[in-house]
């Protein structure tokens, strides 16, 4: 496996090299420093009037749930989100008008076993594939706040092109979008049961490259990638932001990573929007991705609406 800083050759070229394997380093720009910023001023503001990082130390479990269920889709709606995530890829020279973006997400991480699941879930090795991701999908992942090796995610390299026994086999997103994604807030002890696709057994090879990034800067990797939330024992919660995005030529060409143990069905290109107009990609190509049945109550893609009326079909004794 290659880690190489920067994007040292044109844009298609190392997107290419990501799909074998390579990790980039991105060093902060004006716009990732920006989009770091603006997710920061979020975060301070709803765990007021204490600090986010150690806000766990302060507040229960119930309390820092709901603070933390409360600004992240709040970081993903708001518009200028959108606006920042755009100056990002334009000042690394992504083209417009054949990169595809999803949303960008916030992530939370509490130290030492506080919140293991649900909101601040700690994701066991896995490769975003298993979700139902496109090979051609390269994602992006920065911190909001200052960090360490020992809060960070880490990649294991003996596994780039060798399989792994996992439960993918079982994902659907349809069915994510529809049972899964709303409940998160529900889970903050113990296992995560949403069906999250995991390893069938502990990494024969569990030797890991963790990355340590300033404020703003950035790690992308392909989605074929295996990867893992490191464990955070620094005493306080960890923020940050990932997103993704596939080259929409590459999706067209079937150009990609190469498919070592991913079972999942559907396709999640449907999330992907064209950062020159909002386009999504044409309906015939993303056919060519679609695998498999698509449950009766299957959702295919998860939005805002979708989630508010997930929310008012709930019964009284599901809502707790």
């Amino acid at each position: 496996m290659a880690v190489t800083v920067g994007l040292p050759g044109p844009v298609e070229e190392e997107e290419k090299a990501i799909y074998r394997g390579q990790l980039n380093l991105l060093p902060p720009t004006p716009a990732s420093i920006a989009l770091c910023q603006h997710a920061q001023r979020m975060i301070e503001e709803v765990f007021a009037p204490h600090d986010p990082r150690t806000a766990q130390h302060h507040l229960s479990v119930d309390e820092f749930v709901e603070r933390a269920a409360a600004v992240k889709p709040r970081f993903i709606h708001d518009p200028q989100t959108r606006v920042l995530q755009k100056q990002y890829l334009k000042e690394l020279g992504f083209d417009p008008d054949r990169t595809y973006l999803d949303v960008p997400r916030m992530r939370v991480v509490s130290s030492d076993g506080y919140l293991t699941s649900g909101v601040g879930h700690k994701q066991p090795p896995h490769r975003d594939t298993w979700w139902s991701a496109p090979m051609q999908q390269i994602q992006f992942w920065l911190p909001i706040f200052p960090m360490s090796r020992e809060c960070s995610m880490e990649f294991y390299p003996h596994y780039v092109e060798t399989g792994v026994e996992n439960s993918s086999d079982d994902f659907n997103i349809y069915a994510w979008n529809a049972r899964g994604r709303l409940k998160a807030a529900e889970h903050k002890q113990g296992e995560d049961k949403r069906g999250i696709p995991q390893p069938f057994a502990p990494l024969d090879h569990p030797a890991a490259v963790q990355v340590t990034l300033p404020v703003g800067g950035a790690v992308i990797f392909s989605a074929n990638q295996l990867h893992a939330t490191s464990d955070n024992v620094t005493g306080m919660t960890r923020f940050s932001i990932d997103f993704r995005i596939v080259d929409g030529e590459h999706v067209a060409d079937g150009v990609g990573a190469r498919n070592v143990d991913n079972g999942s069905t559907g396709t999640a290109l449907r999330d992907f929007r064209r950062m020159s107009d909002e386009a999504q990609l044409p309906g015939e190509v993303v056919a060519l991705y679609d695998i498999g049945d698509k449950p009766e109550d299957g959702i295919l893609v998860f939005s805002s609406d979708v989630a508010e009326r997930q929310k008012t079909e709930r019964s009284p004794a599901e809502t707790g």
